[in-house]
């Protein structure tokens, strides 16, 4: 018996010599993780930096209803809460680097998140500083570093960033809706040019320029932003246009600024409407342009055509939910009625 009690107050000792070694041990850790993607900087940056999304990436909890957003949801200064939780940006660089601070499950993670792009194609890292609890301690004693039992969660989340926006680019529809009528109408523009793949970064850049624009000089907005489309080169990719936003009355800007002051003409124009990301737009064109020629009509040589933003970048950061008409102004004011040689009927028995 005393044998046994022996054995037993050394083993306890042992749990407690293990104990209070493991508590005692190095807290502070730092790993990081990457995942490449064919994504480009600029819209894992937009993503990320948009706390409207994390709910949906975050690698803690998948109940979007217990988020809460603050006043300020993206870039510097954004937050989030959920069940007792929090996610803050403490500080953001446009398409380069996010300092996104965490507290989830009673642990703080200090983290930095940076895109790496090259042809397009971008590699997202993140950088973890954090402090062991001693579950993790007593985790890593018998199975392995920080990097082992921790990078999992934080890739995880890589993981989802990579396969929502991969998944939103591949959810989309054209539809044709025939002839519009396009009111007469005021607007101010701006110019700019972009390839296809970074549009919508574009757009949304220059939409907020003449919505700050409008707003200082107390202009008031009289529709949905449209962008006129100056040159559109399908084969290479390339867009020169002109972000505009309708506004009520006349206005002068000053000579030498890049945002000018227009009228538009009433016109019928043939439209076609992409929901879904920008990206999409060389395939709605094409075939805005293939309906024009399928039923006979004429583009008219005095306008170009234009994209108006029925639900766009400025509402949600969903592109899935993106609503755009294109329309390609044309001379006729109905759609022609093509007579069918008779030669062509199939004879009814």
């Amino acid at each position: 018996m005393k044998i046994v009690k022996y054995v037993f107050i050394i083993a306890a000792l042992a749990v407690v010599f293990l104990t209070v070694y493991i508590a005692t041990g190095k807290s502070e850790y730092e790993i990081n993780v990457k995942r490449n993607t064919e994504l480009s900087d600029q819209r894992l940056f937009r993503y990320v930096n948009n706390l409207q999304n994390f709910p949906e990436w975050n690698p803690w909890n998948n109940n979007e209803s217990t988020f809460k957003l603050d006043s300020i949801y993206k870039g510097t200064g954004a937050q989030t809460y959920w069940t007792g939780d929090k996610a803050f940006i403490e500080k953001s660089f446009p398409n380069d680097t996010i300092y996104l601070k965490i507290h989830v499950d009673g642990n703080d993670y200090d983290t930095k998140m940076f895109f790496d792009e090259t042809n397009g194609k971008a590699t997202i890292n993140w950088a973890i500083k954090g402090n062991l609890s001693f579950s993790e301690k007593f985790k890593i004693f018998f199975q392995g570093t920080p990097q082992n039992i921790i990078a999992p969660v934080f890739e995880m989340g890589l993981a989802k960033i990579n396969e929502n926006i991969t998944e939103s680019l591949k959810d989309f529809s054209i539809k044709n809706e025939g002839l519009a009528s396009i009111p007469e109408m005021f607007y101010i523009k701006q110019t700019v040019e972009s390839d296809i793949e970074n549009l919508g970064d574009k757009i949304f850049q220059s939409m907020e320029h003449m919505n700050n624009f409008s707003k200082n000089f107390e202009l008031e907005p009289y529709g949905s932003p449209f962008t006129i489309f100056e040159n559109i080169n399908v084969l290479s990719g390339n867009v020169r246009y002109s972000v505009c936003i309708p506004i009520k009355n006349f206005f002068s800007t000053a000579e030498g600024s890049d945002i000018i002051c227009e009228k538009m003409p009433a016109f019928h124009g043939y439209k076609t409407v992409l929901t879904g990301d920008y990206i999409h737009s060389d395939k709605a064109w094409e075939e805005v342009k293939k309906e024009i020629a399928t039923k006979t009509l004429t583009q008219r040589s005095d306008l170009k055509p234009i994209a108006i933003y029925k639900t766009s970048i400025l509402t949600t950061q969903k592109s899935s939910e993106w609503i755009t008409e294109f329309i390609i102004p044309v001379n006729e004011t109905f759609i022609p009625i093509v007579d069918t040689p008779a030669d062509s009927l199939s004879a009814v028995r």
